[in-house]
């Protein structure tokens, strides 16, 4: 797979809610900062995350920007995703930036922005 392949397969895993497809992308030593919210090391403490919160889901996202250099890539678009259950909802912007290592994200970087809601 080239790097968009791969990207764009970690961004489906992401939006199928798929655990261990999201980690089958991830180097064993992943190094995940959502900014100003939470940084992740290793694929134990990632799947220990999704484990602690297993009705969060994703509804739906889209790819609006895709820029691809070399074996980093960026994405940005809108994401909306929750916990039904818990009737928390979260409406946002993202932008993600990938290093990758081989076909495995070695790095990942999250910005996320809530849509102001009228």
């Amino acid at each position: 797979m080239n790097v968009k392949e791969i990207i764009f397969s970690l961004i489906e895993a992401f939006d199928k809610n798929d655990t261990e497809l999201i980690l089958s992308h991830f180097t064993e030593d992943i190094e995940w900062e959502i900014i100003n919210e939470a940084k992740f090391s290793g694929k134990a403490e990632i799947r220990t995350f999704f484990e602690a919160n297993p009705d969060m889901e994703m509804f739906a996202s889209t790819k609006d920007h895709v820029i691809i250099d070399g074996n980093q890539a960026m994405v940005n678009g809108e994401v909306q995703c929750g916990n039904k259950s818990k009737e928390i909802y979260y409406d946002m912007y993202y932008c993600d930036i990938y290093d990758l290592e081989g076909d495995k994200i070695k790095k990942m970087t999250s910005f996320t922005i809530n849509k102001k809601k009228d």
